[in-house]
C-alpha cells in the first residue's frame, strides 16, 4: 500500500495541471483531471493506513506548524468569496465557481503536507518532476503531429476527442503553442516554472536537477507565453543559488565564451537564418505576441484590467463584496460574448472587482508575508506575484501547492535576506580570489 501510495502521490504531483486529460472522456458537466481523481486517492489510502493522524497529522512537524498562518489566511479568503456570493451577479455560477475552488485549494494544501511528511522528499519530488516532463513532451509531440493534419483548438474545445485533447492553439496560425498536458499555455508555464521551484526546495543535489531546470527553460519558451516569461525571470532574478554560480569568475568566463561563439555564428550566418525566420515566419508570430498594439494580446489585457478595476469602483457595495465570485462574465459580455470563462485577467483585480477590498487584503497578507517572515520565500513569491500581474492562478492547485510549501520554511527575513546573502557571497568571492592571488606571488 506504501508504494501504491507513493505511485499515486507521484501521479498527482506530475499531473497538477494536466487539463487535457478528461478521465470522463467528455460526458461529464466538468473535466476530471488526473490530479482531481488521484490527490483523493492518497489521501485515502493515508486513512487506511494509519488513520487520520497521518493525512493530517495531529503532531505536526515544525514545518506544518509554520503553515497555520497560511491555512488561517486561506479559510478566511474562502469564507470572504462565499460571502461574495450573496451578492453575485450570477449566485448559480459562483456557487459552483466557489465549490471548485475549495477543492483545488484544499487538496494542493493536503499534498503539500504529504510532500513534507514524505521521508524521502527527494526521490518523491524527483520522480514527480521526471513523469511530469516525460508526459509533457509526450503531448508536446501529439500537438504538432495535430498541428501537422491541420487540427487547432477552439475556444470551446469541441471537435473529435483527438483534436479536443491534442490540437494546438497557434500564433497567427502559422506557429503551434505548445502547451503539453494543459489547455492554457500561460498556466503550462506557470506550472513547470513551480516544479522547477520544487526541484531547488527538495532535489537540489539530485544529479539531474540542472538538466531539468534548463529543460523547463526551453519548455517555456515554447509556450510563447510573456506571462510565463516574466515569472520565470523573476524567479532567477531573486535565486540566491543563480548568483553564486554567476559570480563565480570561472561561469562568467564559460558565458562570455559562449556568447561571443553565438555572436560570431549569427555574424556568420545571418542572410541563413534571416531567410529561415522568413521561411517559418517566426519573428512575426513573435512580434504579434509581445506587441501592445491596438487588437493584439497585450493591449486586451490592459483593457480587461481597466474594465475590473471601473467595475470594482462602481460602487459601494462592489468595492466591499464584489460583484460575485467567478461573476465577470455578466460584465464582459462585449469582450467575451458568450464564454462563460471570461476573466478580468488579472488576479489582484479579479479578487477586487468579484470579492471585494477585505478580500484583497487577505490574498496580499497571503503572498507578501512569506517576503519578511519565511527564509528563502523571494524568488517563489516574487514569480507568483509577476505572473498574475496579467493572469489569474487561484483556480490552479499548483498556485496553493506552492504557497502551503513556501509557508512552512523556516522564519526568518527573506526580503533582507537575498541581497545581504548575495552581497556576503559575492564579498567572499572576491576575498578568495585576492588571497589565491596573494599566494600564488
Amino acid at each position: 500500500m506504501k508504494r501504491l501510495r507513493h505511485i499515486l502521490l507521484v501521479g498527482s504531483i506530475g499531473l497538477i495541471g494536466a487539463d487535457r486529460i478528461d478521465l470522463l472522456a467528455g460526458h461529464g458537466s466538468f473535466i476530471l483531471t488526473p490530479f482531481l481523481f488521484l490527490a483523493p486517492l492518497v489521501l485515502l489510502i493515508g486513512l487506511s493506513l494509519g488513520g487520520p493522524h497521518k493525512v493530517f497529522r495531529v503532531s505536526p512537524l515544525p514545518s506544518m506548524r509554520r503553515q497555520i498562518p497560511f491555512v488561517s489566511g486561506l479559510c478566511l479568503f474562502l469564507f470572504l468569496t462565499f460571502g461574495s456570493i450573496l451578492f453575485s451577479l450570477d449566485p448559480m455560477r459562483s456557487l459552483v465557481a466557489f465549490c471548485d475552488l475549495v477543492l483545488v485549494a484544499f487538496l494542493g494544501y493536503c499534498i503539500s503536507l504529504q510532500i513534507l511528511a514524505e521521508p524521502d522528499q527527494e526521490r518523491l519530488i524527483a520522480h514527480s518532476v521526471t513523469f511530469a516532463l516525460v508526459m509533457y513532451v509526450f503531448f508536446c509531440v501529439a500537438e504538432c503531429v495535430a498541428f501537422s493534419q491541420g487540427l487547432t483548438i477552439n475556444s470551446q474545445r469541441t471537435g473529435s476527442w483527438i483534436q479536443s485533447t491534442f490540437a494546438p492553439s497557434t500564433l497567427l496560425n502559422i506557429v503551434p503553442v505548445l502547451s503539453g498536458t494543459t489547455f492554457d499555455a500561460n498556466r503550462s508555464g506557470f506550472v513547470l516554472m513551480m516544479y522547477s521551484a520544487l526541484l531547488d526546495w527538495f532535489a537540489a543535489k539530485w544529479r539531474y536537477a540542472t538538466f531539468c531546470r534548463v529543460f523547463i527553460f526551453l519548455l517555456i519558451l515554447l509556450t510563447f507565453s510573456r506571462s510565463a516569461g516574466l515569472c520565470w525571470l523573476a524567479y532567477n532574478l531573486f535565486s540566491k543559488s543563480l548568483w553564486q554560480k554567476i559570480l563565480s569568475r570561472r561561469v562568467l568566463v564559460k558565458m562570455l565564451c559562449v556568447a561571443a561563439i553565438i555572436s560570431a555564428l549569427c555574424i556568420t550566418y545571418q542572410r541563413e537564418l534571416s531567410a529561415f525566420l522568413e521561411a517559418w515566419e517566426i519573428s512575426e508570430a513573435v512580434s504579434a505576441k509581445l506587441s501592445m498594439d491596438p487588437g493584439s494580446s497585450g493591449a486586451s489585457h490592459i483593457l480587461l484590467i481597466e474594465r475590473g478595476i471601473k467595475t470594482w469602483l462602481s460602487s459601494p457595495k462592489t468595492m466591499v463584496a464584489g460583484i460575485g465570485f467567478a461573476a465577470a462574465p455578466q460584465v464582459l459580455q462585449d469582450f467575451f460574448q458568450d464564454d462563460k470563462h471570461g476573466n478580468f485577467h488579472s488576479l489582484y483585480v479579479t479578487t477586487l472587482a468579484e470579492m471585494g477590498l477585505p478580500a484583497f487584503f487577505v490574498l496580499m497578507f497571503i503572498l507578501v508575508y512569506p517576503l519578511i517572515g519565511r527564509i528563502g520565500a523571494f524568488p517563489c513569491i516574487a514569480a507568483i506575484m509577476v505572473f498574475n500581474v496579467s493572469y489569474q492562478t487561484h483556480m490552479e492547485p499548483m498556485l496553493w501547492l506552492s504557497l502551503a510549501i513556501v509557508w512552512s520554511h523556516e522564519r526568518g527575513h527573506s526580503l533582507l535576506g537575498v541581497p545581504a546573502a548575495l552581497l556576503s557571497d559575492f564579498g567572499e568571492g572576491i576575498a578568495m580570489t585576492a588571497r589565491d592571488q596573494q599566494a600564488n606571488l
